[in-house]
């Protein structure tokens, strides 16, 4: 495997907390504690055009298939932008709770607030629908698992498994600290979660479903928390993004460290890497860092 660092993005005044894929391979999103949502286009490097300026930092977006970006704005709720013409379309005062992500579920909009808080939109008429509260510690990531059920990653260490009732099924200790990441194979039938612990683990559902919480495999990843993980599009292969700098690609299949990506060696993040997307437009894994920077990556 070889790792080519194809460009690096800059222009964000402070850290980098969210990326969210665009309509189009080549395109996606950033936004941070600047509050600026920047549209990017891997296609063009370093040709930025901020679509927004959020009040206050921003740690979750999302796009949906009209075209609208649903941006997370702590203490004020969710905006609306229509990227066509980045017109602010609605607003959805959600209170003032920091927003970790934003998962869409058929028409159904779920958004992850602190202090343990999951708040359920109705997609078209950004109404209220519900509001579950299963710990009093942030959810930091959602999942769409099958059968319309979500994942919950929690920062007091537990997964939590939600059925289309909104009812809790599953919930067991995952890590120690914070869930931070969670990603599910579909091929496999498992459950990635990496956290504050700096390791990843793998579940198989199928067993989880029987209450038996033990981790199929788990591997010490990284020296510091492990703040994101993402798939390759078609391999099965995986990226992780750490508070100590690195980026490392695995083997999804064994938990096999395959590359370590730094600053020593490829040029790599200067401070903690926040966020990930593996991007279908040639393979291209972008990441954003606590350095302001945007890093992309040609992964061979």
């Amino acid at each position: 495997m070889q790792i080519e660092r194809i460009d690096t993005f800059s222009g964000h005044r402070g850290p980098i907390y969210s990326l969210a894929s665009g309509e189009q391979a080549h395109e996606f999103y950033s936004a941070g504690s600047d509050g600026w949502v920047v549209q990017w286009n891997l296609q063009k490097p370093d040709v930025g055009k901020v679509v927004a300026q959020i009040n206050g930092s921003v740690y979750a977006m999302k796009q949906d298939q009209q075209g609208v970006l649903w941006v997370g704005q702590n203490f004020e709720g969710i905006h609306g932008i229509q990227l066509s013409n980045q017109d602010r379309i609605f607003s959805i005062a959600l209170g003032p709770n920091s927003i970790f992500d934003i998962l869409f579920n058929q028409k159904q909009v779920w958004v992850a607030h602190q202090d343990g808080l999951i708040t359920v939109l109705d997609f078209d008429s950004k109404q209220i629908i519900k509001h579950i509260k299963a710990s009093d510690k942030s959810v930091r990531t959602l999942r769409l698992l099958p059968n319309g059920r979500i994942a919950a990653a929690y920062s007091d260490g537990f997964i939590r498994i939600f059925n289309s009732k909104f009812d809790m099924e599953l919930a067991w200790k995952a890590h120690e600290g914070s869930v931070f990441g969670l990603q599910y194979w579909e091929n496999e039938e498992v459950l990635l979660s990496v956290g504050k612990d700096a390791r990843i683990k793998k579940w198989k559902l199928k067993t989880i479903e029987t209450a038996n919480f033990q981790a199929d495999s788990e591997v010490i990843a990284h020296m510091y928390s492990i703040h994101d993980l993402v798939f390759h599009p078609e391999q099965p292969l995986f990226a992780s993004a750490s508070m100590d700098k690195t980026i490392k690609i695995w083997d999804a299949r064994d938990l096999t460290l395959l590359k370590v990506i730094d600053a020593a060696r490829y040029g790599g993040h200067k401070n903690s890497v926040n966020k990930l997307i593996w991007t279908p437009f040639e393979d291209q894994l972008v990441s954003a860092s606590d350095d302001k920077n945007i890093s992309v990556w040609k992964i061979h």
